[in-house]
């Protein structure tokens, strides 16, 4: 885990737009990754806590309030999904975000289950779900939503993310960022990282599986909400399992060949 949380703080301030469709200028790029190197050594006091999580209490001792900020990049960006698994005051506190340092990829490893419940005609190679990948510079930069959940809906997304460890991130509002804002608030939040590395004797990752298609759409229409540019930038910083191919170059017709055969 220390090694994850290594990536995280290791920084390179090339101070050029690394991503597509970035919503800022480069001037404003290096104020940003400023303000984001001033927060580091606040970071690196926050723990990571492994899957199962089960000392995820250590994370409280940050949050004395008993509101605990977490970022997602995933199904949790969609309000009737995350709705499932914490309370309506939490769902109501999501807002718009970015983080920092970070790439985000298709390549989390589906139980059969747990993607079927995302489409009803499941094909065989269609098992893919989101994870987050650390990055050796915080150029890298994907959005997202931030929301404020108590412990107890802590414990539930805990039990909802299966083998994700829990990381510490720096964040900021999406608002903040387009608009430029020279004063931005640079944040910690937690989000749910898969590492490549065996979690209770399993692998969670993979390459070779395409994103099962009604969660990537449930996701997508979690996006929208906030705008057709935070869509784009969201398809713009997201890849398949290998990592390189860009989420806006798959569609089903494009793999249809592929993915032509039921999961029996």
């Amino acid at each position: 885990m220390k090694r994850i949380l290594c990536l995280f703080l290791f920084i390179l301030f090339s101070f050029t737009i690394s991503v597509n469709g970035a919503l800022w200028d480069s001037d404003y790029q290096k104020t940003l990754l400023n303000k984001v190197g001033l927060e580091v050594t606040n970071l690196s006091t926050y723990p990571s806590i492994e899957y199962p999580n089960s000392e995820f209490q250590q994370i409280l001792k940050k949050y004395p309030n008993g509101k605990i900020l977490i970022f997602s990049y995933g199904s949790l960006m969609n309000a009737d999904s995350a709705a499932s698994s914490v309370r309506p005051e939490a769902v109501q506190s999501m807002r718009p975000a970015v983080a920092f340092g970070c790439k985000r990829i298709f390549n989390y490893k589906a139980g059969i289950g747990d993607a079927s419940g995302w489409a009803s005609d499941l094909l065989v190679n269609e098992r893919a779900m989101l994870n987050i990948e650390p990055t050796t510079t915080y150029n890298h930069i994907i959005n997202g939503v931030v929301m404020e959940v108590n412990p107890q809906d802590l414990a539930q997304l805990i039990e909802r993310e299966t083998g994700y460890d829990l990381v510490p991130m720096l964040v900021a509002d999406w608002s903040e960022v387009t608009s430029e804002n020279p004063s931005v608030n640079i944040k910690i939040a937690y989000t749910f990282l898969v590492p490549d590395e065996l979690r209770n004797g399993i692998d969670y990752t993979q390459t070779k599986y395409y994103p099962v298609r009604g969660y990537l759409h449930a996701v997508q229409e979690g996006a929208i909400v906030f705008g057709q540019e935070f869509l784009d930038y969201w398809n713009d910083t997201t890849y398949l399992g290998d990592g390189t191919t860009p989420i806006t170059q798959w569609n089903e017709q494009t793999f249809s060949g592929i993915l032509d055969t039921k999961e029996p």
